[in-house]
């Protein structure tokens, strides 16, 4: 064996790899993203809910209840309220995770030796999370309740947490999970588009329409137009097999349901066409997608449980993801029946992901030969 031609095959593999940008992004980069996304199927744990506080016995052992539970952070008291009424508002609008309603006479029933129930009223949208608060809560009610009483006592009385999931009362995980998945699997309609666009160009068809009057502009918006209006009866299709093969309760509009729909595919559309300018091949354009839209989409976007908010980078990534604010308008629509103003705040993000990047890559693209 030749040292020689060893090493100068090895130089020859070392130009290839540095000059060709699908092959150096997969040997260097997407590892790394890789383990950055897929990590996070091994890791379900929640590290805080935030809590809505009803207390309704107003003494100072509720009080001290309360502190105990948010001593280390995992629990957060994000509100209080004076009425059982107000708890639906803030569970639909996303603004805490669980309810917990002190009734009126608990730290007597206590004195008492008596059971003493409170209520724990879970958003139950999310099945994975909603386990894990009735979990932490009732450990941590028991440890608070051991602690308060004398340890001599043959039978303490003791709080008890009643639980209610609302939303999603049985905790199904498809109920959850699929609308959930919709997010991704309507993904699918960015990718094909991304790959329209790139083929023309690997194929050569892209000459023919390059010597056309037609405009840059005109060809982006016609392309995503026709994918938008097959996205539209993607999404129809998804609809009737989350609601009929799985069971899920469609609760809300479907006209609204299509309408927001609408602004997550232009927001794909806006980030796969902006992808689609940098690169020249399908395989390419597909690569890049995978990594950077699907992959995160599934793990980091809230699906399973919910975003790191203690982390900057998953806030900042699960912010630019659609995929995010769609898992909020899917799962609203089917498990809470919201409509457009109740999910006001995740279509106005989709409209301006989608605004900023069609704006991006209309300015990006050129209508010409390279």
């Amino acid at each position: 064996m030749s040292l020689r031609r060893l090493l100068a095959v090895a130089r020859k593999e070392y130009h290839h790899v540095t000059r060709d940008v699908r092959t150096l992004l997969l040997v260097t980069v997407a590892p790394a993203i890789l383990l950055l996304t897929l990590a996070y199927v091994f890791s379900f744990d929640v590290n805080r809910f935030d809590m809505l506080v009803l207390d309704e016995d107003r003494t100072d052992l509720a009080r001290q209840y309360v502190a105990e539970l948010t001593s280390d952070g995992t629990f957060r008291v994000v509100g209080y309220v004076a009425r059982y009424e107000e708890i639906d508002d803030w569970l639909q609008a996303g603004r805490a995770d669980l309810a917990l309603v002190i009734p009126p006479g608990t730290a007597d029933k206590l004195r008492a030796s008596r059971h003493a129930p409170v209520q724990a009223i879970l958003d139950g949208v999310n099945s994975v999370s909603a386990e894990q608060m009735i979990g932490q809560l009732d450990a941590r009610t028991s440890a608070f309740t051991f602690t308060l009483l004398p340890s001599s006592a043959s039978s303490p009385a003791r709080l008890d947490v009643r639980s209610r999931a609302w939303y999603n009362p049985s905790l199904k995980s498809a109920n959850s999970m699929v609308p959930g998945l919709m997010g991704v699997v309507l993904s699918m309609s960015a990718l094909a588009l991304a790959l329209a666009l790139t083929r023309e160009r690997e194929l050569g068809s892209f000459e023919g329409i390059a010597s056309t009057p037609v405009l840059a502009a005109e060809y982006l918006i016609g392309k995503a137009l026709t994918y938008l209006g097959f996205g539209l009866v993607s999404s129809l299709l998804v609809v009737m097999v989350a609601t009929f093969w799985f069971g899920v309760p469609f609760q809300g509009n479907l006209l609204s349901f299509l309408v927001l729909t609408a602004c997550y595919l232009l927001a794909t559309f806006g980030l796969s066409m902006t992808i689609a300018t940098f690169v020249k091949s399908q395989q390419a354009a597909m690569m890049i997608i995978i990594l950077v839209f699907f992959v995160p989409s599934l793990f980091l976007a809230g699906l399973v449980t919910p975003i790191d908010n203690s982390s900057v980078v998953a806030r900042v990534v699960a912010v630019v993801l659609p995929a995010t604010h769609f898992i909020v308008i899917a799962r609203g629509v089917f498990l809470k029946g919201l409509g457009p103003g109740g999910l006001l705040a995740p279509m106005l993000i989709l409209l301006s992901i989608a605004g900023v990047t069609l704006t991006l890559s209309l300015a990006l693209f050129r209508k010409r030969i390279e």
